[in-house]
């Protein structure tokens, strides 16, 4: 945003000039009676209305001044006339009130010939002296950058911006308030672990000074929450955040909101009923529909939502069947489609990058991704009597994992084996394979009913659902680099 060279300086010569004369440039409070969206629906000739707001809009027509004000619940007009209301407060507008400042205002509501709602203010106060102004004249922010990196800006500018981030609160107001309905208790785990596990992906480290160790960013919910299953809590859930040290990208950030529940004496079975119908609800009462456009594909959320087996579907698009497959047939398969894959990647990951590459991007959904294979279930439980597959879920959605759930595996003998073939891809260079975490399997030690849970990157189903173009879009104040 171009600033004019003297605008800044304009306006601290007003701030200096209302020092000299006594006026308090930023008071600390102003008693407000009504919001703009109340005020606007109040009967002409209710007097002694005091609203406050941004002023967003001036314009003078001989001796009346028309401003528009905003606040967090909306717009509203106000008048000021010479000689209706006091001299202090027009010579106040007239010298010192520019487009940004904050105001208050106090009189009678009455309706311009125009029939707009509007009050007729006797006395004008100035709550917060603005020193730059509005971006390119209140029509908002056009560089997409610049939204990103001045969000404030945005939100000022931009009702739609505004409107975006009310229906994010409201989403995740009634993702919460299906799972107390649902009889699940919310907690709070740590962010700071000793160990990063979960899921497959790098952490970032800190250091404790106090304690002297490092520690890491927790890149999952998992792992405290199910320790919490062993305590006998049988239903919880937590909404926070979670670090990835990876990649960006229109669907990945590094800092993003993770949703995750754990239930007892429940499985996978049971949790993609539940997923039907507690998705489907939360996203008709905060949508008002089930039908949406996303990227040009047709979605409906009505249930019940097709299933697909990985392995049928893996075979079918590659012509490997994973319950033989070797390492040196999955790389040789990568290799022809063009795959980068690391060297010390074992077949697990193969497995994983082959589909996000072949088969996750030809998947509209929603759809339930079903049965995958253990080597890329290290905390899922095995399907009996196919040891090579779990009872693990994706839910799909034009081409990206929304959802990830399984049956928990809860043989703490089986989560150490598990542990330690992790290790050994971490000790050949796989740097996102599961760290071993002793203590969570003592805690499988003392015993964990039989559990499935679930986990949903909050911010990506948002912003399909909202039509955005990126996760940056549905956060606040996405991490960006310095400029």
């Amino acid at each position: 945003m171009s600033i004019k060279p003297d605008e800044k300086d304009v306006r601290i010569k007003r701030l200096k000039e209302l020092k000299a004369a006594g006026i308090d440039p930023y008071p600390a409070s102003f008693k407000l009676s009504h919001k703009l969206s109340e005020a606007i629906n109040l009967k002409v000739g209710k007097t002694g209305v005091s609203l406050g707001g941004r002023v967003v809009g001036k314009r003078s027509m001989g001796k009346i001044t028309f401003l528009h004000l905003q606040d967090g619940s909306g717009r509203m007009q106000v008048a000021v006339r010479v000689g209706e209301a006091d001299a202090k407060s027009v010579s106040l507008l007239k010298k010192y009130i520019d487009l940004g400042d904050f105001i208050g205002v106090t009189g009678k509501i009455f309706k311009t010939k125009r029939g707009e709602i509007t009050l007729d203010s006797k006395k004008v106060t100035l709550l917060s002296k603005a020193l730059r102004p509005l971006p390119e004249k209140f029509h908002g922010l056009k560089d997409q950058e610049l939204r990103y990196r001045k969000r404030y800006l945005d939100l000022v500018s931009s009702e739609e911006t505004r409107e975006l981030f009310r229906r994010r609160s409201l989403f995740i107001k009634n993702l919460r308030a299906a799972m107390d309905e649902s009889d699940f208790l919310e907690v709070e785990t740590p962010v700071l672990e000793h160990v990063p596990g979960g899921a497959e992906a790098k952490p970032f480290v800190t250091h404790h000074n106090t304690l002297d160790i490092d520690l890491y960013l927790r890149i999952s919910l998992e792992l405290h929450l199910k320790r919490l299953l062993v305590g006998g809590i049988d239903r919880v859930y937590e909404i926070g955040k979670v670090f990835r040290n990876e990649g960006m990208s229109t669907e990945h950030l590094q800092e993003f909101t993770m949703f995750e529940f754990y239930q007892a004496n429940a499985d996978y079975e049971d949790l993609m009923k539940f997923t039907e119908k507690m998705v489907s609800s939360v996203i008709k009462k905060t949508f008002g529909t089930l039908k949406f456009e996303i990227d040009g594909q047709s979605i409906n959320f009505k249930a019940p939502w097709p299933r697909v087996e990985y392995s049928k579907i893996f075979k079918k698009a590659t012509g490997l069947d994973l319950a033989k497959v070797t390492e040196v047939q999955l790389r040789a398969y990568a290799k022809k489609i063009k795959v980068k894959v690391e060297k010390h990647a074992g077949a697990g990951r193969l497995i994983d990058q082959i589909y996000k590459a072949r088969i996750r991007p030809g998947m509209i959904g929603p759809i339930f991704l079903i049965n995958h294979p253990v080597l890329i279930s290290p905390l899922a439980k095995k399907i009996p009597g196919q040891d090579d597959f779990t009872q693990r879920f994706h839910m799909i959605l034009n081409g990206s994992e929304i959802i990830n759930a399984y049956s928990e595996l809860n043989d703490p003998i089986d989560q150490r084996e598990r542990f330690d073939a992790q290790a050994k891809l971490r000790k050949a260079g796989d740097l996102e394979a599961m760290p071993p975490d002793e203590d969570f399997v003592i805690a499988l030690e003392h015993g964990m009913p039989p559990t499935a849970g679930w986990g949903m990157g909050l911010d990506r189903l948002f912003m399909m659902l909202s039509g955005q173009d990126s996760v940056r879009d549905v956060v606040l104040f996405p991490t960006m680099k310095p400029e």
